[in-house]
This record gives C-alpha cells, sequence and structure tokens, in this order.
C-alpha cells in the first residue's frame, strides 16, 4: 500500500492510494476459502465447490469487499499517524476507467479531504467584556413571590371566568357554515387564560360561565402546532390543515386561591423555621435569584467572549469541499442551492466548535474520565432527592452510576455541560471582568443577541 499526499489548497489536499496484488490477495484468497469451505451450493457436496467455480461466481464481489476494507484501515491509519485534523470524512474523487477490476494488478484511488485550519487563541484582559449581571429588583422580586404563590396555592372551582382563570371544556370542530362538522374533531382541552396572547380571544372568554359556548380559533388558544395538536389530541401534521373554527363548550372553571404570605409558606418554599418573618423570606427570594441570575450571566459572559474570540481569531474554512462534503453525506438529498441557504449557518456553529476545541486544548480543559463519573454520580443523588427517596450508596451507587455511564449519548452530556463549565470559570478568572449591572429586560435583550 503506498499513500502520497498532495496540497490542493490551503486547507484542502488529496490522498493518493495505490494498491498492489501483494496488499489484497491474502485477505481475498482468505476470504474465498472461508466462503467455499461454507458453501452449500446445487450440485456439489458441501464445501467442496472447486475454487476456479467460487472464484468466477463471487471473486468480485470478494475483491471489491477487500479493497474497501483496505482502503478505509488505511486512510485512517494514515491520518491518525501524521495527525491530520480532517473536517468531515475524506470523499472519493471520480477514477472512473483507471482500475479494471478482471486485471490482477494495481488499483489506484483518490480522496480528497478538508482539514481544520490552524489558529491562536489568544484571551486578553484588555478586551474590555464585561461580566453582565442582573440587578435584582424588588419589582422581580415581587413577581417570583406572586409565583411562588400562585405554585403553592389550591385550585377552586368559580362560577366566572377570570383573566387567569383555567376553563375546561369541549373543543368542537365546525364546518364552513358554522354548523359541528360530522365526523370532526371533539376533544376535552384546557384553556389558560392568563397566557393566551391573543387579546381579542381572551376578552371573548373572560367572563364566561359553565355552560357558555363560544367560537374560537384554535391556532390563537395554544402557543404553537405542538400545543395545538396535543390539546386536540391529533398528529401535528393534522394541525396544519385546520382551518376553520372550534366551539369552546365550557365545562368547569378553574380559579387559583394564592398561598397566604404566612409561616405555611415559608416552610414549605425553604424548609421548617428556616424564615420565620416576611422580610427574611423576602431576602431568601432576592439571593435565590440572584444566584439564578448569576448562573445565567456566566453563560452569557461565555458567549460574549466566544463572539470577540470568533471576530479576532478569523477562523477559515474549505467552504468549497464543506458543501460537497454536505451534499455527498446527507441522509435525505439536498440541492445544491438548498445547501448554500444553510451553509452560513452551518459555517458558523463549525467555527465555533473549532475555536472551543482550541481553547480545550490550549488550557487543558476537557473533562476528565473521573470528573465525568462524580458527574454521573451527582446526577443520581439529585435524581433520587428529587423524588425523596433515600440517595444510593457504595456499590449501589456504582452501579446506578455505571449504567448511566454505559449510555454514550448521556456520557457526551455530561462531557458537554462539565466542559462548558471549565470553559466559563476559566474566562472569568483569566480575563478577571468587571461587573456589568444591568435591568431584566436589558439582560435579556443581551442574552439574545449575544
Amino acid at each position: 500500500m503506498n499513500i502520497e499526499k498532495e496540497e490542493t489548497g490551503t486547507l484542502t489536499a488529496t490522498l493518493k492510494l495505490t494498491l498492489s496484488p501483494a496488499d489484497y490477495d491474502p485477505g481475498v484468497e482468505s476470504a474465498l476459502k472461508e466462503q467455499r469451505r461454507k458453501a452449500n451450493w446445487p450440485g456439489f457436496r458441501p464445501g467442496q465447490v472447486p475454487m476456479s467455480i467460487v472464484r468466477k461466481r463471487i471473486g468480485r464481489s470478494v475483491l471489491l469487499n477487500e479493497v474497501e476494507r483496505l482502503i478505509g484501515e488505511s486512510l485512517n491509519g494514515y491520518i491518525q499517524q501524521n495527525e491530520l485534523r480532517v473536517l468531515g470524512q475524506p470523499l472519493p474523487r471520480d477514477t472512473d476507467g483507471t482500475n479494471d477490476w478482471d486485471a490482477h494488478g494495481e488499483f489506484t484511488f483518490a480522496y480528497e479531504m478538508g482539514l481544520a485550519p490552524r489558529f491562536e487563541v489568544e484571551l486578553d484582559k484588555n478586551a474590555g467584556i464585561t461580566l453582565p449581571v442582573v440587578d435584582v429588583s424588588d419589582e422581580l422580586v415581587d413577581r417570583e413571590v406572586a409565583d411562588m404563590r400562585r405554585r403553592f396555592g389550591d385550585l377552586a372551582d368559580a362560577e366566572v371566568g377570570g383573566d387567569k382563570d383555567m376553563l375546561l371544556g369541549d373543543m368542537i370542530e365546525l364546518d364552513a357554515d358554522g354548523a359541528i362538522k360530522e365526523g370532526g374533531i371533539l376533544q376535552r382541552a384546557t384553556i389558560s387564560l392568563e397566557y393566551l396572547k391573543d387579546e381579542a380571544t381572551r376578552q371573548a372568554l373572560t367572563g364566561r360561565k359553565v355552560g357558555d359556548e363560544v367560537r374560537v380559533d384554535p391556532h390563537k388558544v395554544s402557543q404553537d402546532h405542538d400545543d395545538l395538536a396535543r390539546m386536540l389530541g391529533v398528529t401535528h401534521a393534522q394541525v396544519h390543515d385546520l382551518n376553520g373554527e372550534f366551539l369552546f363548550r365550557v365545562a368547569e372553571i378553574k380559579h387559583m386561591n394564592e398561598a397566604p404570605l404566612d409561616q405555611a409558606l415559608f416552610d414549605r418554599v425553604y424548609g421548617k423555621d428556616a424564615v420565620t418573618d416576611e422580610a427574611g423570606f423576602r431576602e431568601r427570594v432576592r439571593a435565590g435569584l440572584e444566584g439564578m441570575f448569576r448562573r445565567d450571566s456566566e453563560r452569557v459572559f461565555k458567549r460574549l467572549v466566544m463572539k470577540h474570540l470568533l471576530e479576532r481569531t478569523g477562523i477559515e474554512l474549505p467552504d468549497g469541499f464543506l458543501k460537497r462534503w454536505i451534499m455527498e453525506t446527507s441522509k435525505e438529498p439536498v440541492t445544491a442551492e438548498e445547501v448554500e441557504q444553510a451553509y452560513s449557518s452551518y459555517a458558523e456553529g463549525l467555527r465555533r466548535q473549532l475555536l472551543e476545541d482550541g481553547i480545550l486544548e490550549k488550557y487543558g480543559l476537557e473533562a476528565k474520565n473521573e470528573e465525568i463519573q462524580a458527574f454521573a454520580q451527582r446526577y443520581v443523588a439529585d435524581q433520587f432527592g428529587q423524588y425523596g427517596m433515600p440517595m444510593p450508596e457504595g456499590d449501589e451507587m456504582a452501579r446506578v452510576a455505571g449504567r448511566l455511564l454505559s449510555d454514550r449519548d448521556q456520557v457526551k452530556r455530561m462531557r458537554d455541560s462539565i466542559v462548558d463549565q471549565k470553559i466559563m470559570r476559566h474566562f472569568i478568572t483569566l480575563l478577571e471582568p468587571k461587573e456589568q449591572r444591568m435591568g431584566y429586560e436589558e439582560f435579556v435583550n443581551l442574552a439574545r443577541s449575544s
């Protein structure tokens, strides 16, 4: 086996492979002998088919399989030995007419590659990137307290639907004339007036009593198509065909009575006697919000730093190769126009991944096995605690965590979470950012744009 590398561009190369009979003959002969040993063909005793007939019938397919295996092994070995940073996978270049599969001679192949760029990551304290911190106002505390009171409150029947109540009733499909559609959808559903985005629909349903009927646009009493499909008990595809109105017949009205702001609520939220008065309760709420927003602040700061580094580093990509690779390896057929439209977003994501890989490599932040194992055990403990179950210990903990670690997708999620945390902490430690306090709405807008 001979492999030659030819540079075809700044970030592209071609690997030219030459296979001689000495490379593929041993594998082909071994496979043919095994096939002959297993052969049970009409007219011959089992395992006694002449080799000439075996070779004539299946010789080419065995040869193709062996050549394909050798190419795969050789390409991977060459890439690993020469530490080539390949994007995607090598793509075969058309060599039709070059190889004569009926001749016992050399075969040549060519594979094109896209290579990851080399770049330097430099974290500069003078970059001027600040750590956005939400200023937890009294208004935010009031909203959180109100939400807790509702969360720990009690549902009660009501005679008239208020603007924050829930209406339970039947959703009945109507035909084009406004009559009940024969064979149409009939489904018991719940509508939370508080969360309706369409003001006219909310007004039409507010103040209704049990037995009232209201014509509604189903798309305006749901959050999105998935939500509407669940509400009506139909598939997502069926939702797209719903164009008419529905009749909503009110069967029940539920009102949430907020929990009193008293010791019982304090104990339910924070534990027995952890808080003994309203002032202390509000301070605990404020501290909780500050902790929650602090985690959000660090995530936004990481995105801001990554955005700065991407702009500063200017990572180039072998765009032509990648577009071809996307077209040839896509699970579903795609056109060149579709690839072109989606490529910008794909390339941006790839640059972020390459940048993150470079940061992990330079600063040694990759997740270690022991960190993943510890993460798995913490996750198991949190899950048991969430359901009020005693945390497993010793061999039992190892068994439960081991089951989690045997799931490749779970391991990837744990690894990604660890790496994300390590990068955030590294950025903050190295850059020592100044805090920039801001209101909640300003912070939300910054998070959306970063």
